[in-house]
């Protein structure tokens, strides 16, 4: 391996693991306490809808360590459509957050799985 290869999406040496799960689980998972995280920005979390329950975290508050979640938490990170939300939950879990899960399919697969939306 290359003696000076860059740091994972986080800061830390070596890439995270982060588990996916489907739009169903992570629902459940979230009305037993697991925390949604909607990682697109403020205006699209704003104008667009977003899962009943998540909590806004744009990436910005992540590369900045201010996203007020406990290292602890359960967090299950979501975007539209399940291309971003992977990249921001491995930076996440390299950042030393220890329950990090990735939803796969994102809002769209939310609401097409029929799962309640806020507008």
């Amino acid at each position: 391996m290359w003696p000076f290869s860059r740091k994972g999406a986080g800061g830390a040496a070596g890439p995270a693991s982060v588990s996916t799960i489907d739009v169903k689980e992570a629902f459940t998972r979230s009305k037993r306490g697991a925390k949604l995280i909607d990682v697109r920005s403020a205006r699209e979390f704003a104008h667009s809808g977003h899962p009943k329950g998540a909590r806004s975290v744009p990436p910005e508050l992540i590369k900045q360590d201010s996203t007020g979640l406990g290292r602890d938490d359960e967090l299950l990170v979501i975007c539209l459509s399940g291309h971003r939300s992977p990249r921001q939950a491995k930076r996440l879990a390299g950042m030393g957050f220890t329950k990090v899960t990735n939803v796969h399919g994102g809002l769209m697969a939310w609401k097409k799985a029929g799962l309640p939306v806020k507008k």
